[in-house]
């Protein structure tokens, strides 16, 4: 079945203007755990929308009004809840861990997916930076942990008004780095250095780049060829979404 926030993240990802489009999305994703106490009137107090600009946002979705729009919305986190506690049984992590070929060893990796996961449930906002391909990997983990109660966006050059802050998590994912000398230029300004930085990349020698330092890495192995680190990447965010899952919600 699709989900109606899969289909928003699908927008809000692939978005290239600056828009009331993009704001109600936005807005959606940072308060979908608790959709089912925003009605029409809220949503647009709160988010400073006009009648018109929420009832086009819903049209676009194909509903007719907002109260068809939330009714999915709260039908389809029940759902997705329950996809996530049937899909979490009798998961091992040797399954997952055994084909990801990182430079740390298995408990030392270990060790790091359970300090994100602290973190991850210590902050609320996680921030997506990657190639199209790579961001497209983490939809899923998307999905879920906006699910479970986080706010989880990707990065757009176009928002200006876009800026990092101490309870952020940016989750940098680059196999050869380059995208961090493209990048940081334009994050520095936007106070990058007071959030977490996760970075997932093939080579450490982007790890302190610009006097922006990396707080936690995932050093994995491999050919700068792209598909094998993509399948690490999609391994890595599994993990992190199972051990969340497992130590704050099973």
């Amino acid at each position: 079945m699709d989900l109606l926030i899969s289909r928003i993240l699908k927008y809000l990802n692939g978005c290239l203007n600056d828009d009331y489009m993009y704001h109600i999305g936005n807005f959606i994703v940072k308060n979908y755990h608790h959709i089912c106490q925003y009605d029409f009137k809220k949503v647009k107090e709160e988010g400073h929308f006009t009648d018109c600009e929420v009832n086009d946002f819903c049209k676009h979705l194909g509903f007719n009004n907002y109260e068809d729009f939330n009714q999915k919305l709260l039908f389809d986190q029940q759902l997705r809840s329950e996809q996530i506690q049937s899909r979490m049984l009798n998961i091992d992590d040797n399954h997952f861990i055994d084909y990801i070929q990182s430079s740390m060893d298995k408990s030392d990796f270990l060790q790091l997916i359970d300090e994100l996961t602290d973190l991850i449930f210590d902050n609320q906002r996680i921030i997506i930076i990657g190639a199209l391909y790579p961001s497209s990997v983490a939809v899923d983990f998307q999905t879920d942990m906006i699910t479970l109660g986080k706010e989880v966006v990707e990065y757009h050059q176009f928002d200006k008004d876009f800026t990092f802050n101490e309870n952020d998590i940016v989750i940098l994912i680059s196999a050869t780095g380059r995208i961090m000398q493209s990048y940081m230029k334009l994050l520095k300004p936007k106070n990058i250095c007071s959030a977490y930085l996760v970075l997932i990349t093939q080579n450490m020698k982007y790890t302190n780049y610009e006097n922006v330092c990396a707080d936690y890495v995932f050093h994995v192995k491999g050919k700068f060829d792209g598909i094998q680190f993509n399948y690490q990447i999609m391994m890595i965010l599994d993990m992190l979404r199972i051990h969340y899952y497992k130590k704050y919600y099973q």
